[in-house]
């Protein structure tokens, strides 16, 4: 079996190459793993940087039976930049290989709860979801700064999940699967970063109401499943894999109203 991983070399990427075996791996990463195994091959990768991209898919296999979106950051200088790493490389990535998947094989992608209510916000999401390549896609998000600017995160995470229900039309045509999963909190060495980004009040508060933050390899084993196991009738599918969070909001039996995060704002009114 031949996967692509990216951000492989560490947290929920890194669960995952562990529990992927002897498959033939390609790590498409800033920085190598920590471990080196004879199976596991890296390739250097900045994704913000679209011609690294694409010198990173001339030297893939010509056939693969799975691709896995899993690199993300939670904040950079310029927000553009979250989005281009977040949700541009992974479409591109997604489009330039999924003619290269066998029959019956799957794409990947992580998206967060963070952006579990992208169908509410979908006409500000279309215009970018619009863009035919990662070029076009970067300089709308140049163009809309302000938009991207107060939560570029939550944006991405937004376009990760819409563009993967949307893709699931081109890989049904394809014979093949395009799905998503969305973690909860997960505790990584870039969880500080998102813990800054909602604070650490709500950040305690959300954890608290699972009764504790998701290990990399919680989220790997969803991942994993859609990877490699014989699912092959799922297509176009989001997967909270969150402790049951995104249940209770949804049925009420977590009440965000009570948050931090939504108390402050009513302070604020």
């Amino acid at each position: 079996m031949k996967l692509v991983v990216t951000g492989g070399a560490s947290g929920v990427g890194q669960a995952l190459v562990r529990r992927l075996g002897d498959a033939d791996i390609w790590i498409l990463d800033l920085r190598p793993p920590a471990t080196a195994a004879q199976n596991v091959r890296f390739v250097h990768t900045d994704l913000s940087d679209r011609a690294a991209i694409d010198h990173a898919i001339s030297g893939l296999p010509e056939q693969i039976d799975g691709l896995a979106n899993v690199a993300g950051i939670a904040r950079a200088d310029q927000p553009e930049t979250v989005v281009a790493v977040n949700f541009l490389a992974l479409r591109h990535l997604s489009e330039h290989l999924i003619d290269r998947l066998r029959q019956g094989g799957s794409i990947v992608n992580v998206s967060s709860i963070a952006g579990r209510d992208w169908h509410a916000k979908y006409e500000r999401l279309r215009p970018l979801l619009d863009t035919p390549d990662y070029d076009e896609g970067l300089d709308w998000c140049r163009g809309h700064h302000d938009l991207l600017a107060r939560d570029p995160y939550t944006f991405s995470k937004r376009m990760v999940t819409a563009y993967s229900l949307l893709a699931a039309r081109r890989a049904l045509q394809a014979d093949v699967r395009i799905n998503c999963v969305s973690p909860g909190p997960v505790e990584t060495p870039l969880y500080p970063e998102f813990e800054a980004l909602m604070g650490k009040a709500q950040s305690d508060w959300t954890k608290a109401q699972t009764g504790r933050a998701a290990t990399p390899d919680d989220i790997a084993q969803v991942i994993d499943m859609l990877l490699t196991r014989p699912c092959g009738w799922l297509n176009g599918v989001d997967i909270p894999v969150d402790g049951g969070y995104s249940a209770g909001i949804q049925t009420g039996w977590i009440d965000f109203a009570a948050s931090p995060a939504m108390l402050q704002k009513q302070r604020r009114r």
